[in-house]
């Protein structure tokens, strides 16, 4: 238990010295130069490593320190981004924070990093095709065949990697990407063959995938793409009175469910965790429900043009959940999928019915079903308590009192339940309520805001520090790490507050731990690692760093100046603090249509403004070479169609300052290399 205390404490430390860290630099301290900014945050850098090599080198520490160590090194690239205004959120700040990230996991063998270089790699996917500093239209081809290059690197990581946790995430992450070229398709008109392509990839992973949970992965894919298609089919081709059909269909499904799942328990030989079979229920579960409320509201809404809430609270009552409560003989998806559609189709109506007979009905629930099964009872209290807070919400609409009720609520289902799912179901719905809580984006912020950011807190430290079940307390972590981003985007008080709060309760949680360890003598052993290669990468990494730093500094010394014209917008980058997304004069090309590299011509006036001249050369040919004159300033640039990004879209700003910056920036000072490379030094009003 005291080994247990003191292990939780000393992470709990380092994550709010990190957390710490990434305040403060998001913050955009004006008082710091560049050089310290980078400095202290490479400082911070080897600082963990050296402590993991040498202080703390056979301790338990020694892992954690490499980690942090790592994450560093990506709050380092994230900080040259800020200082020399790279692109915010950038494929290629994460691409550059993966690769030694998964160098470290390939050797140490410490799965922690193994799942966060793989999260760095999908974060490098999106953002690459979803940029976050610019807008681009892709053509309808290289759209399709770069979505489907991330899917079959997620399918190649799955199936040549060997069997782990990273393995089953690529494997969930290539259904991801071959489902958002389907939604990507929907939502653009664009890709009309896919739908038919991904259904025969459908029949063919279920015919061949073997393994439990890519099977269970795959069964849910296919649901979404089953749902998402029914009801394309049935807006474009029928009226309201193909909408019967639904309910025929969610009673095929749920049939085969029923087989399917029959057939997964034969061939698992009682080998297979019990979460996946819960984990297709659910799944075979949700998508009957969605095509039976779907269908049943699309019907009544045919048939009538306005019917009572009480005809719908009747249906749902006696139609769906009397039979699913009483009617014990049946098979469980089959009792699932009628409770699920009748207590949906009652929050369609439980506002609008009579408070007392809601009463009423909440509390014949709750009774009837806790000498139920697990999963009944689950099913019922998750849709009494949503019911509850529909109606305290109407009734009242203090939304402090109701999330701090139905924390109560889903506490006491926790402790009271003996069930290990049924518990991790309330334990993570008992951690999102008192979060949203913690947010000033819902409540007011006064003296109880405090208190729910204590009782926040505590409550993770209970789980923590008491609850022995790995599951419990792997949720409590998530839950923390939940509420530092939670407060990172939070106004209500500054990054560089929030960054001294943290740092100053890491240290302390530091030293508890320390003195605690000493005076228990406990051993926290750790095994011997090989530092060869990890200090190969160490090196570089600080190499690397170096380089950049002073190549940007070169650049701001002796690149020529040039002054262009802009329009900002003002978001907040995810690791780099707030900046302003800049849009500028030379950024639209009209008529152009072309991709690649580009370098352009921009050519003085008498104003002092740098405008577009011509494109001098695309993918390294010759364009319009001619044009150039002495005088001119070449510029490189990536062109996508008609839009050129030339990696000056993002103008860095101190907290709370962006919407200032916007109102009164027209122009911006770029410095321009020999090369051509652009690097943007301010904004001005003029």
């Amino acid at each position: 238990m005291a080994q247990r205390v003191v292990k939780t404490t000393y992470l709990l430390g380092l994550l709010f010295l990190v957390a710490a860290l990434v305040y403060f630099f998001a913050s955009n301290w004006p008082e710091l130069g560049r050089l310290m900014k980078v400095g202290i945050g490479a400082g911070f850098m080897i600082l963990f490593y050296g402590m993991s090599a040498t202080v703390f080198r056979h301790h338990f520490l020694s892992k954690w320190l490499l980690i942090f160590g790592a994450i560093t090194f990506g709050i380092c690239i994230a900080l040259i981004g800020q200082v020399y205004n790279s692109h915010a959120d950038s494929f290629l700040l994460f691409f550059i924070w993966f690769i030694p990230t998964a160098m470290f996991a390939m050797f140490t063998r410490i799965s922690f990093l193994s799942i966060f270089s793989f999260g760095l790699l999908q974060l490098t996917c999106w953002f690459y095709y979803f940029p976050s500093s610019y807008q681009i239209e892709r053509g309808e081809w290289p759209s399709f065949f770069i979505l489907l290059l991330f899917a079959v690197i997620n399918g190649i990581i799955s199936f040549l990697g060997r069997p782990s946790i990273v393995s089953v995430l690529a494997y969930m992450a290539m259904h991801s990407w071959l489902f958002v070229i389907f939604i990507q398709g929907i939502s653009t008109d664009q890709f009309h063959f896919w739908p038919y392509v991904y259904a025969f990839i459908f029949v063919l992973f279920l015919i061949y995938v073997r393994k439990q949970p890519y099977f269970i992965c795959t069964v849910l894919f296919t649901g979404m793409f089953g749902v998402v298609q029914y009801f394309r089919f049935v807006e474009r081709h029928f009226g309201g009175n193909w909408y019967i059909f639904g309910l025929v269909l969610a009673a095929i499904i749920v049939y085969i469910g029923i087989y399917a799942l029959r057939w997964m328990k034969k061939r698992s030989n009682g080998k297979v965790e019990k979460i996946f079979f819960v984990a297709f229920q659910v799944i075979v579960t949700g998508v009957a429900s969605i095509i039976v409320v779907g269908s049943i509201l699309q019907l009544l809404s045919f048939w009538f043009n306005v019917f009572s809430p009480y005809w719908l609270f009747s249906i749902s009552v006696f139609l769906f959940v009397v039979p699913g409560l009483l009617w014990k003989r049946w098979n469980d998806v089959v009792r699932y999928t009628l409770l699920a559609i009748g207590y949906i189709l009652g929050a369609f109506s439980v506002t609008e019915v009579s408070f007392i007979v809601i009463t009423v009905y909440i509390a014949v629930l709750f009774i009837v079903s806790w000498r139920m099964s697990a999963g009944v009872r689950t099913m019922t209290n998750m849709a009494v308590s949503l019911y509850f807070d529909m109606m305290m919400l109407d009734e009242w609409s203090d939304i402090r009192f109701t999330l701090f009720t139905v924390f109560v609520f889903y506490g006491i289902i926790y402790w009271m339940a003996k069930h290990t799912y049924e518990r991790l179901v309330f334990l993570v719905f008992s951690f999102a309520t008192l979060l949203l809580l913690t947010s000033a984006d819902l409540v007011v912020v006064d003296w109880a805001y405090v208190v729910w950011n204590i009782l926040f807190l505590g409550f993770v430290a209970l789980v923590l520090f008491f609850r022995t079940n790995e599951k419990e307390q792997s949720i409590a972590w998530l839950s923390i790490f939940l509420f530092l981003t939670l407060k990172y985007y939070e106004w209500v008080w500054s990054l560089l507050h929030k960054s001294v709060t943290l740092a100053i309760v890491g240290v302390c949680l530091l030293i508890v731990a320390s003195v605690v360890q000493k005076r228990k003598s406990i051993s926290l052993s750790f095994h011997k690692q090989k530092w060869l290669p990890l200090f190969v990468i160490i090196m570089l990494q600080v190499a690397f760093i170096t380089y950049v730093t002073f190549d940007k500094e070169q650049h701001l010394q002796y690149g020529q100046r040039i002054k262009l014209q802009l329009e900002p917008v003002d978001p907040r980058s995810l690791i780099q603090g707030d900046y302003v997304r800049l849009q500028y004069e030379i950024s639209t090309i009209e008529g152009m249509n072309e991709w690649g590299k580009a370098q352009v011509i921009l050519r003085k006036d008498e104003t002092g403004v740098h405008r577009f001249v011509g494109v001098y050369s695309l993918n390294g040919k010759p364009r319009n070479s001619t044009m150039y004159q002495e005088g001119d300033v070449l510029v490189n640039g990536h062109i996508y169609g008609n839009t050129i990004i030339y990696g000056i879209e993002t103008y860095f700003v101190p907290e709370k300052t962006g919407g200032e910056i916007q109102r009164h920036a027209r122009f911006a000072y770029v410095r321009v290399s020999k090369t051509g490379d652009a690097l943007l030094e301010k904004v001005s009003e003029r």
